[in-house]
């Protein structure tokens, strides 16, 4: 009974680990498909944790020998994760079904992630140990799991920005021996074993396949190729390149930029702000590509860069912004951490800030975009300091984005300048208390680049938001707002 009783310890222990991978697994692969607004991020999460919740549910309602079936088959199931569910998300673009097809996906898949593994608590459980109450048993067989689960954290871990063809091989490792302790039938292990590691040989390309097949049904990228794709600690990124050899950044399955508009992007963001300010020391917070190093440093006698994930990093020094580029320059320093630790903890005081990140479309990244945020790098900029932003959209007279974030700007600072920039197709801020430039410098600056740029002047900046409520660490609606509606119009408009 005693001897029983430690495989079943082992068994919940390997379960755990193997739930806390798969919900890496699912949840990342279907944020991605989905694309990875905030609002995804909920719904993939809940669709996770309501298979859990069946799983327990119905755990007790199997027979030993329906169960012994059911999860036979599931596990062998999950020999062809991330693979099946990233094809069948194909056959939905390809066939244009409606969005709830791949709710239906979602959900299904969740089904088979998540419930089968949470069936062995309760049914454990129910086994009897002599030497323990009821109460003691439940409480030391979850502690095991939850120690499994977070040794399977550990394991993600090591998996940072490495593909899936790192983390599936141990997966289907541990799952075997799951199989074998869960029916203890020789033949079942052995074959997932071999099944498993057949499939093991080829993950790199059919990871690489079928993300590209994704892409280009899903994002109509034309004769999509996988130039990249892992796991950082905070997102998926991948790097696409279509058949013009444009390349392309996804975070999470949603587009950060492509090649093509680096350019504009880093003439205003960067260029225009540190000529004009000509800054002792500036800090670049985001830019993941380094793509802006080059165009700031010039100019500057000191440049900081400050990314928090070095997935981004590594994608950019390896197809964006070369190392070889970046090497020769002795004046420019990166760290790796998160915008606002290194703003509170930072003894300096910058001339110029360099906000380059993604639009608010999940609450970390519409933080750096509130008016606490600015706030805290106002903390850091000499008096007449400069921040230029980047609006994710063109500035409008309503309550949307870039109304939002020159409310939150105007609130904290008492000049904010913007461009309205039809090249770029989005319009970027400069706020300071003291704008150390004119409307005339910076027409004079960009000129050249684009003629007929629009520029508001900060007397005229005032105007536009009305109607615009300032972005607030206390008032993020906007992100579940813009998430849904952007999520509805996606899957469910009809026209």
């Amino acid at each position: 009974m005693k001897n029983s009783h430690n495989k079943s310890l082992v068994l919940l222990f390997l379960v755990g680990v193997c739930l806390s991978i798969s919900q890496f697994i699912m949840i990342r692969d279907f944020v991605t498909i989905l694309y990875g607004e905030e609002v995804v991020i909920i719904l993939v999460t809940a669709a996770f944790f309501a298979g859990l919740s069946i799983g327990y549910f119905l755990s007790l309602r199997f027979s030993k020998k329906f169960f012994s079936t059911l999860f036979l088959c599931t596990v062998f199931l999950h020999l062809t994760f991330p693979f099946s569910y990233r094809i069948l998300a194909v056959e939905i673009a390809r066939s244009d079904l409606s969005g709830y097809w791949y709710l239906l996906l979602m959900f299904f898949y969740a089904l088979i992630f998540s419930s089968i593994f949470a069936t062995f608590l309760p049914r454990l459980a129910g086994q009897e140990v002599p030497a323990l109450s009821p109460v003691e048993k439940f409480r030391k067989l979850y502690s095991v799991e939850l120690a499994g689960f977070a040794v399977g954290f550990v394991i993600v871990g090591l998996s940072w920005n490495r593909g899936v063809d790192f983390i599936l091989p141990i997966y289907w490792a541990l799952l075997a021996v799951v199989v074998h302790l869960a029916l203890h039938r020789k033949w079942a292990t052995l074959a997932f074993a071999l099944i498993a590691l057949i499939a093991s040989a080829s993950l790199t390309h059919w990871d690489r396949r079928t993300t590209a097949l994704l892409y280009e049904n899903k994002h109509s990228l034309d004769d999509a190729t996988t130039l990249l794709s892992i796991n950082s600690a905070y997102q998926k990124v991948e790097v696409m390149e279509d058949g013009d050899g444009e390349r392309y950044l996804y975070l999470d399955g949603l587009l950060n930029l492509n090649a093509s508009d680096l350019e504009d992007l880093n003439f205003y963001i960067a260029l225009v702000p540190a000529q004009l300010t000509q800054p002792e020391k500036a800090l670049i917070i985001g830019n993941g590509t380094l793509s802006s190093v080059p165009k700031v440093y010039p100019h500057s006698q000191q440049v900081q860069s400050v990314e928090l994930d070095s997935g981004v990093l590594l994608a950019g020094q390896k197809f964006f912004t070369p190392k070889e580029d970046l090497s020769a320059l002795d004046r420019w320093s990166l760290t790796v951490d998160d915008g606002k630790h290194f703003l509170k903890t930072t003894p300096h005081k910058y001339d110029l800030i360099v906000m380059d990140i993604p639009s608010p479309l999940t609450i970390q990244e519409a933080i750096l975009h509130t008016v606490e945020f600015y706030e805290l790098a106002r903390s850091a900029m000499t008096a007449q300091g400069v921040i230029a932003v980047q609006l994710s959209g063109p500035l409008q007279h309503n309550n949307r984005t870039p109304a939002r974030v020159v409310a939150a700007l105007s609130k904290v600072f008492k000049e904010v300048m913007v461009l309205n920039s039809e090249q770029a197709d989005r319009s970027f801020a400069y706020a300071s208390n003291q704008l150390p430039f004119s409307l005339q410098e910076v027409r004079e600056t960009t000129q050249e680049h684009e003629e007929d740029l629009e520029i508001v002047s900060p007397e005229d900046v005032p105007f536009y938001l009305t109607k615009a409520m300032p972005l607030a660490v206390d008032n993020l609606d906007l992100v579940l707002r813009r998430g849904w509606e952007r999520f509805t119009n996606r899957y469910f408009d009809d026209d």
